[in-house]
């Protein structure tokens, strides 16, 4: 299932998504076990690539740490863990110490998505699974954004992406009518070419 942020924005409260299945708080929060995530977005691929930055912020409101272990879906391949050092115990895991705020964003640590097999278009969603040592498995849906995004839903990159897609759908439009048209002028001056041949 994938909801379609722009429309989300036309519900009123989380009452709409509670329904989805999603461990929901409101439009772009999910909580379990003490762990609450928040704004989970990433950055298309570029065209020909099958890679994707994940960003998101976590809270660890629980009575102990815990650690990032993996993230899951059917649609990617693997994942990377790029983090600053203090908040990594080992190099496949993230931490949450108790009371702890994690920012994963451009600039600073995320989560490399690789091979992914299929993706929504930019502005609507992505399904992951976070798994927890301590909360457990946390499905959330991930806003997609441009590639070129420079926070969850940057209106400018998005804008931008839209446009540059847009011309290649025009120009590609304009090549098919054009081979069309050049087609049917070869139609035109074979006139009867189309036509069955009687018997004699």
């Amino acid at each position: 299932m994938s909801i379609d942020r722009r429309r989300v924005l036309l519900l009123s409260g989380g009452a709409a998504l509670a329904a989805s299945g999603f461990g929901l708080a409101s439009e772009h929060e999910y909580e379990k076990g003490g762990i609450k995530v928040e704004h989970p977005w990433l950055r298309t691929p570029r065209d020909g690539e099958s890679d994707a930055n994940f960003f998101m912020v976590v809270y660890n409101r629980a009575d102990a740490p815990d650690r990032l272990i993996a993230v899951k879906s059917p649609d990617i391949g693997g994942f990377e863990l790029h983090v600053a050092p203090h908040f990594a115990v080992t190099e496949d895991a993230i931490f949450f110490p108790v009371g702890s705020k994690v920012t994963l964003a451009p600039g600073g640590s995320y989560i490399r998505l690789s091979g992914i097999e299929k993706i929504n278009p930019v502005g609507r969603g992505f399904e992951l699974t976070l798994v927890f040592e301590k909360a457990g498995e946390l499905r959330i849906e991930a806003a997609i954004d441009a590639p070129d995004a420079a926070h969850a839903h940057d209106a400018e990159a998005m804008e931008r992406w839209e446009k540059a897609h847009r011309r290649g759908a025009d120009a590609q439009g304009e090549e098919h009518r054009s081979g069309h048209e050049e087609m049917k002028g070869k139609g035109e001056a074979q006139p009867g070419a189309g036509e069955p041949q009687r018997a004699q």
